[in-house]
């Protein structure tokens, strides 16, 4: 189904240059994942820093001198695992004490509204934005019993790419991203906060 979503989205948006004049990229990278975990129960958490990897599809308004403004679904999936720690004693007995590492998966669909300096006579282009949607997080073995917990989340971006070519650009890009996990198998509640430092190529269309 989610196939289906991401493909019928992005024939709709390799359509739009052609009905107005407007700029459509895909895109691809990956990163660095420093995130926290912050429990109701026994305070923070510690997980491992991460790869991670991903995807995007974006599409800039150019007609009606509104090129500055874009939307973009990005996709991308992390596994920072739950670290082996002791932690202090609470009422959960699973986040009580030593405590063995854990597996912890985290896939993240977003919906991002941009905004960018415009002038295409420059080769360098900042842009940042800001977006809402739905991480998946999957956490298994160690203490915790299998389970997968379905939350909206918040985006923060900001980023600059640079025009190799007039459709192709690299980027580096920094994103924060913020859902509340509630795993009731567990009993637990959790705020994830990810910090993301991405470095990936786009291809645009139109521009």
């Amino acid at each position: 189904m989610r196939r289906w979503v991401i493909s019928l989205l992005f024939l709709s948006l390799l359509g739009a240059p052609i009905v107005a004049q407007a700029e459509t990229y895909i895109a691809a990278g990956m990163g660095m994942n420093t995130p926290t975990f912050d429990t109701t129960d026994a305070g923070k958490v510690s997980l491992q820093k991460d790869l991670f990897y991903g995807g995007k599809i974006g599409h800039y308004f150019n007609d009606r001198g509104y090129n500055w403004f874009g939307l973009e679904v990005d996709a991308y999936r992390s596994t920072p695992g739950v670290k082996q720690q002791t932690l202090p004693t609470s009422s959960n007995p699973r986040l009580s004490g030593r405590i063995p590492g854990a597996d912890l998966q985290v896939h993240s669909l977003a919906f991002n509204a941009l905004v960018r300096v415009t002038g295409y006579q420059y080769k360098v282009e900042p842009y940042a934005g800001l977006g809402i949607g739905l991480n998946v997080g999957n956490i298994s073995n160690g203490n915790f019993r299998p389970e997968a917990s379905f939350a909206p989340s918040f985006n923060v971006l900001a980023g600059i790419r640079y025009y190799m070519t007039d459709s192709i650009a690299p980027f580096i890009e920094y994103k924060y991203n913020f859902a509340q996990f509630k795993f009731s198998r567990d009993n637990i509640t959790a705020d994830y906060r990810a910090n993301l430092f991405m470095f990936g190529i786009a291809y645009h269309f139109g521009r």
